[in-house]
């Protein structure tokens, strides 16, 4: 008796271990969390050295579909343009991985009541 219960146990941590492992996998390379910004030169500056080859360097205040706030950093190749709202995907760890450019309509409501727009 004593052997299955410590079979059952053994089993039991393993498929947690597992979950666990494949949670966190899941999490920084599978699931990017998506955050919409709106392109501000003032926050533009020149990248540092450590760039893999992009001269230009943002820090934009962010906000996702439930309106939680965040900055995010990131290096691009050029000048984006000023004003234009981003689609923003990040992963753990890797911070943002891709960029695209959308419209007004394209950002949640819950990303609009952050950002500025002008008719």
């Amino acid at each position: 008796m004593k052997r299955a219960f410590k079979a059952i146990v053994s089993l039991a941590v393993l498929g947690l271990i597992a979950g666990a492992l494949w949670w966190g996998y899941d999490r920084v390379f599978m699931s990017p969390e998506v955050w919409y910004a709106q392109v501000d030169a003032a926050c533009l500056t020149k990248a540092d050295e450590n760039n893999n080859d992009f001269p230009y360097h943002y820090e934009l205040p962010a906000a996702d579909a439930e309106g939680r706030e965040q900055t995010l950093g990131f290096d691009v190749k050029r000048e984006l343009r000023d004003g234009a709202y981003l689609r923003l995907e990040t992963l753990m760890l890797r911070g943002v991985t891709s960029w695209e450019e959308v419209t007004w309509e394209d950002i949640p409501a819950g990303a609009q009541e952050h950002l500025s727009h002008e008719e």
